[in-house]
């Protein structure tokens, strides 16, 4: 798996950690943004965090 990946990854389970409550499309974009990901990494946080597949 990509390191940029992996770091958005750490990042976004931190802060849910932390604040379980967040927005996590925001959060998402927000990650998105901070790696510099690909828009097929975004989607796949999407599935991972938003939709849980």
């Amino acid at each position: 798996m990509d390191k940029s990946i992996e770091d958005a990854i750490r990042y976004i389970g931190a802060e849910l950690k932390d604040n379980p409550d967040i927005d996590r499309s925001k959060l998402i974009d927000e990650a998105s943004q901070k790696f510099d990901l690909t828009p097929m990494q975004t989607e796949f946080l999407i599935n991972k965090f938003v939709i849980g597949r």
